[in-house]
């Protein structure tokens, strides 16, 4: 058509995309399922699952065993194990207390995140558990052995010999 392009444009599809609104002052007790853009002012106790993006704002407050979406951006507080098949943002002020499954997570500073995390490549499955042989003072992967040691320079492009050398802690000049 004459250079035009039949795509739509974001705000066409943003504007056309389901929005679900839990208001502050709201306290839903039970699962939720949801496709599109969730934001969350209120309280949920129970499992989140959006078929799209969920966004807890400030006042926002998460707790269940699980929370799935496409991306998750968290300002206010979840407490669950979270599953994203893109990006968990936790900004500034933001808590997630639980195991995250994302291809990408991103902690802004001042933000607080406990838990475990495993990044997949965009992948879906269940949110990250601790195998019952893990201790929390040792990951699993380890297999109980001692941690690796990084040997030679990675910027040279060469495996040495010699293991890379702590930096000495700077004196403290008075």
């Amino acid at each position: 058509m004459l250079g035009r392009s039949s795509k739509k444009t974001k705000q066409e599809t943003t504007a056309s995309e389901p929005f679900t609104y839990i208001h502050r002052g709201t306290k839903l007790v039970g699962d939720l399922e949801a496709s599109g853009r969730v934001r969350v002012h209120g309280a949920i106790h129970g499992n989140v699952k959006v078929s799209g993006v969920l966004e807890v704002a400030e006042a926002g407050v998460i707790e269940g065993d699980q929370v799935e979406a496409d991306e998750v951006k968290i300002l206010g507080k979840v407490r669950a194990n979270v599953d994203a098949k893109g990006k968990i943002e936790i900004w500034k002020d933001g808590q997630l207390e639980g195991n995250v499954r994302a291809a990408a997570l991103d902690i802004e500073e001042g933000a607080s995140f406990t838990g475990r995390s495993e990044m997949t490549a965009g992948r879906r499955g269940g949110a990250a558990r601790l195998p019952e042989s893990a201790s929390p003072s040792r990951p699993a992967s380890l297999g109980g052995e001692e941690p690796a040691t990084l040997r030679g320079d990675p910027s040279s492009g060469s495996a040495g010999d010699d293991t890379v050398p702590a930096e000495e802690p700077a004196a403290n000049e008075s």
